[in-house]
């Protein structure tokens, strides 16, 4: 089949999606879903050439809303509740009541998920945090969830999910928290809400600013489709992002020591953790 998007062209675009989010897209395994994407996309906007596409992309997308539907064309968000379970285990019996008890009372503990998808993540700490129960009585916490995807960041604020994506909750928790739908479950009333969803680019110095400081940012299998580069760049906006003491958790196939020298990792059963 012949597309619009060339293999020239497709060396052409990539380096522009590099440059704008820092995800490297290989050819022999991403050609033919863009390239399927910008046919389609081409024939909405009455295009006939990869050129036209480009341009629009690149210079008459002032809102960038085209780029955006790129990004949720390409990405891949594949997720489910208490995935890594023991990340979530360390975060509420070591992490938080540590961070509890070396703050100051009236600031809030703030975690960031990054990149959130569709809100298994974050509503997986909320669950661990509102079933520990113990810091949470004592000090607020607020969870912040991002994700450069539009679309998942709806699907999360609306909070509903299918048999799969929760199959790993125990079930007096899913039957504590969530409602049986005829389609899946809904997050009960109690919880929704208590995840701040944002649309967020990790490369855009401005959007991460404007999120503020965190104690814990949770950033787990990302980094894994960036080049060296572009990790080291995440990585040290996320120790720009995180106050003095606080930690990041990655992905179990990711290392930040691999990446920067600046965090001091620690290992917590058999979990490894990176304290700022």
């Amino acid at each position: 089949m012949t597309y619009l998007l060339s293999k020239e062209n497709f060396a052409k675009i990539g380096e522009f999606i590099y440059r704008k989010s820092g995800i490297y897209l290989e050819e022999d395994k991403h050609y033919e879903k863009l390239a399927k994407y910008i046919d389609s996309r081409a024939d909405e906007l009455n295009m006939d050439s990869f050129r036209k596409y480009f341009f629009k992309l690149r210079f008459d997308d002032k809102e960038g809303d085209e780029f955006q539907a790129l990004m949720n064309a390409i990405t891949v968000n594949e997720t489910y509740f208490f995935r890594e379970k023991d990340q979530f285990e360390v975060l509420v019996n070591k992490i938080l009541p540590e961070l509890h008890e070396s703050m100051p009372i009236n600031r809030p503990l703030r975690i960031l998920s990054s990149p959130c998808s569709t809100g298994e993540e974050p509503y997986s700490m909320i669950l661990h945090i509102v079933e520990e129960g113990k810091v949470v009585e004592q000090r607020d916490i607020e969870v912040v969830g991002i994700d450069i995807d539009s679309t998942v960041i709806k699907k999360a604020q609306i909070a509903k999910y299918s048999e799969r994506a929760v199959h790993a909750i125990p079930k007096p928790i899913l039957n504590r928290w969530f409602v049986k739908k005829s389609l899946g479950y809904s997050l009960s009333e109690d919880l929704q809400g208590t995840v701040d969803f944002h649309v967020a680019n990790i490369f855009d110095k401005t959007q991460m600013r404007k999120l503020g400081k965190f104690d814990v940012i949770f950033s787990r299998n990302m980094l894994i489709y960036f080049d060296d580069a572009s990790r080291k760049e995440v990585a040290m906006t996320f120790y720009d992002m995180l106050n003095p003491g606080g930690y990041v958790l990655l992905g179990h196939a990711e290392y930040m020591s691999r990446i920067v020298s600046v965090f001091n990792a620690k290992k917590i059963d058999n979990t490894l953790i990176y304290q700022k």
